[in-house]
């Protein structure tokens, strides 16, 4: 059709900016006023004086005539994950599709996923391919959730016109938030089995002092080649073994990952116990200047700004385990995340990571709450130790995880890790 021809022209004139975050990563207009065009105008004009109506009619939801469109493109490996797009006021989503050819192998689909009891989003249910002149619509709601699945295709542009209709939002449920991680006192460790797991460079004091002056100028440190060689590949090699019980970690409007449970492998068990362990808490403490130890020095400057009228309680703990990550996976950022409202010191070991590249995803990100900016961003590297140090008010989260990992497409397939967290 001739004016469908003209308005995908006039849409792919516009000025599109990248959006990249933990949430998403693909390329939107500004929004769409009667000023954009001839084409879009009469789509916005048919969007309140003719389709308002028509779902007014169809679901019974009165809708103000405030509508919001927005033109997005999905290129290879661009992907919207798991919300439920609940803001004030928006009260009907809409997606107008103006694609190729388009197949579920293309990847793209609105994914619609169900919910559980409590009302967390759980299994994606049904996936709707997108189709050329195609318009999908649907409530929004504190159980809406859906997201766009990972364009696959490497030659195509996923092309639409989306927004909201206006009315009054439902109200939102209370629901209790998910139950932290249990964190741990440090445990005990012979001296001999210690030293046998790391680095000798990173248990020398002098390097220990450099390192200490690198991190306190940044919050964060990367410490290449940390365990001892023999025993890094013994772990790698473990963690691919056969019959290790994966657990996937959710719920998808919070995180997709795989965390080792169960009965773990000798060695795998005896590294956990390595991070775990009370010198490895005091090593960290000689590395940071925190004291994440009680044999730990107290910052001199710390104690003279608190003063000697209240002394500071320290409730030296951990938590973390092994981790998988494949194509998919991802962690998102959330302002009730307990877990993530506390000073810590975030550790993070990678394995297996020989072939990743930048652009497959699985980083560590740090941002400032309530802001987009990237503040640190650790790339996988094998068998390197990466320190950060986060306040209140900064927020990490892991890249989603795209098809570039995969051995198809010269990837590594899948990489692991050791994430472990550090309280004072």
């Amino acid at each position: 059709m001739k004016v469908l021809a003209e308005l995908k022209s006039e849409l792919n004139e516009l000025e599109f900016y990248e959006k990249n975050n933990d949430l998403y990563k693909f390329r939107q207009s500004k929004e769409l006023a009667n000023s954009s065009g001839p084409c879009v105008s009469e789509f916005r004009r048919l969007m309140v004086e003719e389709m308002r109506p028509w779902i007014t009619e169809m679901t019974g939801i009165p809708l103000t005539d405030t509508v919001n469109i927005f033109c997005a493109q999905y290129d290879h490996t661009d992907t919207l994950l798991c919300h439920d797009d609940e803001l004030e006021g928006r009260r009907v989503a809409f997606i107008y599709y103006l694609v190729p050819d388009w197949s579920l192998e293309n990847g793209g689909s609105l994914d619609l996923f169900d919910t559980d009891i409590l009302g967390y989003s759980r299994n994606v249910i049904a996936r709707l391919v997108p189709q050329h002149n195609y318009f999908s619509f649907f409530e929004v709601s504190p159980v809406s959730f859906h997201q766009v699945a990972e364009v696959l295709a490497e030659n195509k542009t996923r092309l639409s016109l989306s927004g909201w209709f206006h009315g009054a939002s439902l109200p939102r449920p209370l629901k209790p938030p998910p139950e932290p991680e249990v964190t741990e006192p440090y445990k005990e460790i012979d001296e001999s089995e210690f030293f046998s797991w790391i680095n000798p460079t990173y248990t020398d004091p002098n390097t220990q002092g450099d390192i200490q002056v690198q991190f306190e100028e940044s919050s964060e440190i990367n410490l290449t080649q940390f365990l001892n060689p023999e025993k890094y590949q013994l772990v790698a090699d473990a963690v691919r073994g056969a019959g290790l019980k994966w657990i996937q970690m959710g719920p998808p409007d919070r995180k997709h990952s795989y965390r080792l449970k169960g009965d773990l492998p000798e060695i795998v068990e005896k590294c956990h116990q390595f991070f775990q362990s009370d010198p490895f808490a005091l090593l960290l403490s000689n590395l940071t200047g925190l004291k994440l130890h009680p044999l730990a020095e107290e910052d001199e400057d710390e104690s003279e700004e608190e003063g000697t009228s209240e002394e500071k309680v320290y409730n030296p703990r951990c938590r973390g385990g092994f981790g998988k990550w494949t194509q998919g996976c991802y962690t998102l950022v959330r302002d009730d995340d307990s877990e993530q409202s506390e000073f810590a010191l975030e550790a993070r070991l990678f394995l297996n990571c020989e072939g990743w590249v930048a652009g497959m995803g699985g980083q560590s990100v740090y941002i400032a709450r309530g802001e987009d900016e990237e503040l640190i961003t650790v790339e996988p590297e094998t068998n390197s130790l990466s320190l950060v140090y986060k306040d209140k008010e900064t927020l990490g989260f892991v890249k989603y995880v795209n098809s570039s990992l995969s051995k198809e497409n010269g990837g590594c397939g899948e990489f692991h890790d050791i994430q472990m967290t550090y309280y004072e």
